[in-house]
């Protein structure tokens, strides 16, 4: 955001051009800077790529004096249109005051400006400045195959108070006229946030005064050039459309005021990543230093773009893949189902009564059932906090009625094993209670899974106030995990080496994991093999859920 003193009524602001790659937003800040500094007083500055791309920004401070007793300056921005600068693009957004999206209105581009769109609107959402102005330009209008006007404000006209303008930067129609409209919206919205008209002057009245400025010093511009040859001027342009209702009228200029793309790139100052490999000031090791600085500058930021094109195409083809297999494990639930159904009607006898081999059968064909209803289970939860990014809601949870639930739930478990469970007086806490019952439920059905065959399965399970957060403990008598594989027991699919011929997913304890973090805290064990294991969850009092990074996640499925 830009800087506003108060007490001296002096207004900074932001202005930044966004839009496609080769979309024309350096070619009308080009213009801009023609009209607004036609001696170069004030430099453009751009950094380049090879390609004639702007690769990191395009730089114009522009100071419009006194306005209605405001000092007022506008620093105008444009940002890389390549997508694989999308980190560039959100950097030199932060803080913008307002928004100029420059739109390409060939129609071939329609799905590229809807992409740049929707990357504007959600980087300006991050930086909580979704509401400030915004003017649509719709640029190249001499161009064949264009979509209408109407066509385009369907899509890039997304808020009531949003204005478009046609343009073709490279004449300059249009491009000032834009740029005129939003540094008056710009002006208003600064005067109205900051009450720095203190009672005297309106927001209105201050942004209009603004515009008559500009078109101003359009006219002064036009007037030099009609009484000064044309070889004697700085070769820069000044070219205006139709002026808006209410401007002076004597800023109207001919075509013959105009000057051509060639004159006007003559007197820019562009940093070309070429260029600066041969520094002008030989022997010079200031500007050796500075241009090699430079130059590393650029390829870090072109090595950098690469690079995050790169995780871009592999965090969609995570996400595909993950579809994929959420919608496989869906499927999975109907023939399963329906094969409980069928030995379960077995079993009871409904078809008629079976011989004991049979009953043992059946019996084996729903244990296995029932594994595989486990590993969907385990898999759609995975899948839930891995790549959903699920939103945990944080309420009061009476651990001892949670307990209780998932205790009734095992019941058939904990029969089968004639397992001892001890449950300790535990508090209400503030938790998902969805999330720690998954938890919780993992932990228990654990401690019975990985059971001691020699000794009657004992759990027991307590809750400790540790100042900050609270331990959740559940404490076995069980075969143990072996010390080697304690550094990896949390990732999917991972178990205790000494767990061969016991069944289980491998996705439990990397679930109670995810939803430890998700409320913010962490979970951490202690095992001695053949003598048993304690888990402990620990949930701060005050959870909260960290944001959901696609990239940690891309990092952990590699095991980065």
């Amino acid at each position: 955001m830009g800087f506003i003193n108060v007490a001296e009524r002096t207004i900074n602001a932001k202005l930044v051009y966004y839009g496609v790659g080769v979309g024309g937003k350096t070619t009308s800040l080009q213009r801009v800077h023609g009209i607004l500094c036609p001696r170069n007083e004030v430099q453009l500055v751009s950094i380049k790529t090879e390609e004639d791309s702007t690769l990191l920004f395009d730089f114009l401070p522009i100071n419009l004096g006194s306005v209605s007793g405001f000092k007022i300056r506008i620093q105008g921005f444009t940002v890389p249109g390549q997508p694989k600068y999308r980190q560039m693009r959100k950097y030199v957004l932060n803080g913008a005051d307002a928004v100029v999206f420059v739109v390409d209105s060939q129609r071939s581009r329609l799905q590229e400006n809807l992409e740049s769109l929707q990357s504007m609107i959600e980087n300006l959402k991050t930086a909580g400045a979704d509401q400030i102005p915004i003017v649509v330009q719709y640029n190249k209008r001499d161009l064949p195959d264009v979509l209408s006007e109407k066509e385009l404000d369907r899509h890039f006209r997304f808020r009531d108070d949003i204005e478009a303008f046609p343009s073709v930067a490279t004449e300059g129609q249009g491009v000032f006229e834009t740029f005129v409209h939003a540094a008056g919206q710009l002006v208003e919205e600064k005067v109205r946030q900051y009450g720095l008209g203190r009672g005297k002057e309106s927001p209105d009245d201050v942004a209009e005064a603004a515009r008559q400025k500009l078109w101003e010093i359009c006219d002064q511009v036009r007037r030099e050039r009609s009484e000064v040859a044309a070889e004697d001027l700085p070769q820069t342009s000044v070219q205006v459309g139709d002026r808006p209702e209410g401007a002076p009228e004597a800023a109207l200029t001919e075509q013959s005021d105009w000057l051509s793309d060639e004159e006007l790139a003559t007197d820019l100052v562009v940093a070309d990543a070429t260029a600066l490999q041969s520094p002008e000031t030989e022997g010079d090791e200031d500007s050796s230093l500075l241009a090699s600085s430079v130059r590393s500058s650029l390829e870090l930021a072109r090595k950098f773009g690469d690079v995050d094109q790169e995780r871009s195409l592999l965090e969609r083809k995570v996400q595909e893949m993950v579809e994929v297999a959420q919608n496989t494990v869906h499927d999975l639930n109907r023939p399963i189902s329906a094969l409980r159904l069928m030995l379960s009607t077995l079993k009871k006898g409904y078809l008629g009564a079976m011989p004991d081999t049979q009953l043992q059968a059946v019996d084996n064909g729903l244990l296995a059932v029932h594994q595989m209803e486990l590993l969907v289970r385990d898999l759609l939860d995975s899948s839930r906090l891995d790549h959903d990014g699920v939103q945990l809601d944080f309420k009061p949870v009476d651990l001892t009625l949670l307990m209780g639930q998932i205790c009734s739930g095992m019941r058939y478990e904990l029969e089968e094993r004639d397992a001892l469970l001890r449950i300790e007086p535990m508090p209400t806490i503030l938790a998902d209670e969805w999330a720690l019952s998954r938890a919780m439920t993992n932990l228990l059905g654990n401690a019975l899974q990985y059971a001691h065959k020699d000794r009657r399965p004992t759990v027991r399970v307590s809750c400790e106030d540790e100042g900050a957060s609270w331990a959740l403990r559940v404490r076995d008598n069980g075969i143990g995990i072996p010390q080697k594989d304690h550094e990896r027991l949390f990732r999917r699919f991972e178990r205790g080496s000494n767990t061969g011929g016991i069944s289980g997913t491998g996705l439990g304890l990397h679930i109670v994991k995810e939803i430890a973090a998700g409320h913010g805290g962490s979970v951490t064990f202690q095992s001695i093999e053949g003598d048993g294991t304690e888990f402990v969850v620990h949930v701060p009092k005050e959870p909260f859920q960290p944001e959901h990074s696609t990239l940690t996640e891309t990092a952990a499925r590699a095991d980065v």
